[in-house]
Order: structure tokens, then C-alpha cells, then sequence
């Protein structure tokens, strides 16, 4: 990307009927919980799942570094269900009740790689401005949590 183009506008140049990806309009917040929804297409990206399955694989692909709430968990797979990204079926449990599959459409495929853009982009400032901050504060290197150092 060139100087003064953003993340924003190639999404947005890529845009679904009615608006903006997905991916960029929720591209703010902060914390955790804002990878709920990568997180969610990630662990779709291997076939289908009910919602428990969908939250045990994210923990998995993430090492445990990432435990999301169910309640939020839900509350995302619902929102993509509305938006044609996810597809959902109920069906039999082998014991207990009913429970829902969720399964990603062509669609969700799709914005499932427009967020792989996105986050590679906010990994690549995210590593400038920590570059930007400790040679500010006159250090050599930065140790990471994961005990890398980045100069």
C-alpha cells in the first residue's frame, strides 16, 4: 500500500452489495474480544461446527492464548448468520439436546481472506509503532510476551 491509502479503502473498494466488508467496519475496538470474529472464521475455515466446537477450536488454534466468551461467541455467529456469512442447521446431538451447526458460506469465505488482509496490515503498523516507541525510549530491543526481542 502506498502512502495515504488505507486498509479501509481497499476493503471498502471490495465491498459487498449495501456497504463496507464486514471486516472493516468492525475493524476498531480493542482487546480481545475484538478477534472474536476472525477467530470465529478461523475455526469455520475447517468445516463446520456447533458453537461449543467453534469456541474449543479457537482455544486450540490459539494455543489457549485466546478463550472467548460463549455468550459473545454466539452473539457474532448470529450477527454472521444475518449477514449471509455463516449458514446454520439444528441437529441431533449424539446425547442432550438439539444443538446448532454453523457452517462459513462462499461469502464468509470471502471475508473471512478480506480479514487475513486486515490483520496482517494492523500487524505490520502494529510492529512499526512498537519500532517507533522503543527507539523513543532509547531501548536496543523490546522483549515480547512470548520472549522474542524486536529491535
Amino acid at each position: 500500500m502506498g502512502p495515504g491509502s488505507t486498509e479501509q479503502g481497499r476493503c471498502a473498494r471490495s465491498a459487498m452489495p449495501g456497504g463496507e466488508r464486514p471486516c472493516c467496519r468492525r475493524a476498531g475496538g480493542s482487546g480481545r474480544g475484538a478477534l472474536v470474529e476472525p477467530a470465529a472464521f478461523a475455526a469455520l475455515l475447517s468445516g463446520g461446527a456447533h458453537g461449543y466446537d467453534v469456541r474449543r477450536e479457537i482455544s486450540e488454534l490459539m494455543d489457549g492464548d485466546l478463550e472467548v466468551d460463549p455468550g459473545g461467541l454466539y452473539r457474532v455467529l448470529r450477527r454472521l448468520e444475518d449477514e449471509g456469512l455463516v449458514i446454520s442447521a439444528w441437529s441431533e446431538g449424539e446425547s442432550g439436546p438439539q444443538r446448532r451447526d454453523y457452517e462459513l458460506t462462499a461469502d464468509g469465505r470471502e471475508v473471512a481472506k478480506d480479514w487475513l488482509v486486515h490483520l496482517r496490515e494492523r500487524e505490520r503498523l502494529s510492529g512499526r509503532l512498537a519500532d517507533v516507541l522503543a527507539t523513543a525510549l532509547g531501548e536496543e530491543s523490546v522483549p515480547t510476551r512470548d520472549g522474542e526481542s524486536h529491535v
